[in-house]
């Protein structure tokens, strides 16, 4: 199954040289994704999560520290993305005809376009992730920045 987003030529031809450098050969073909989902998920942290709280729980959510809101906001976030990430992973596994014909070992080891279209959707977050825990790193600690590092590492080595 291809990508549903396709490349962006100026963002792939940007990161090429740097995915060569480390081995990520197919990031050129989903930096696109990477950065759109790290733009929306910033923009559901800042915009969208607030308003549809506030719309959500009228009484409670306006009362709430501005620490307790932004961790608010950023469990929101989460949520989005496991929603969006999850259910695209679904479709895929069910409808995507050249996973489909893969053996065990080339759906674990293999590429295909949408299953990078994922991997970017879900990179993206975990770039979101570490760049909110280091602005936060005292309120998330060093537990949460050594995770942050550590997802967006795993999903990183996937390209």
């Amino acid at each position: 199954m291809r990508d549903f987003i396709p490349p962006i030529p100026f963002l792939a031809k940007a990161i090429t040289p740097f995915s060569e450098y480390i081995g990520a050969t197919t990031l050129p073909l989903h930096i696109h994704e990477v950065v759109i989902s790290y733009i929306a998920y910033t923009l559901i942290n800042k915009k969208i999560a607030p308003a549809v709280s506030t719309w959500l729980f009228p009484q409670k959510y306006p009362a709430l520290s501005a620490e307790k809101k932004f961790n608010w906001n950023v469990h929101v976030v989460s949520l989005c993305q496991s929603l969006l990430v999850n259910s695209t992973a679904l479709y895929v596994i069910l409808t995507d005809e050249e996973r489909n014909n893969m053996t065990w070992q080339e759906r674990v080891w293999g590429y295909t376009g949408a299953s990078g279209m994922i991997q970017g959707l879900a990179t993206g977050y975990f770039l979101w992730d570490l760049v909110i825990t280091i602005q936060n790193v005292k309120m998330f600690g060093p537990g949460m920045l050594a995770h942050a590092v550590s997802a967006l590492t795993v999903f990183s080595f996937g390209f």
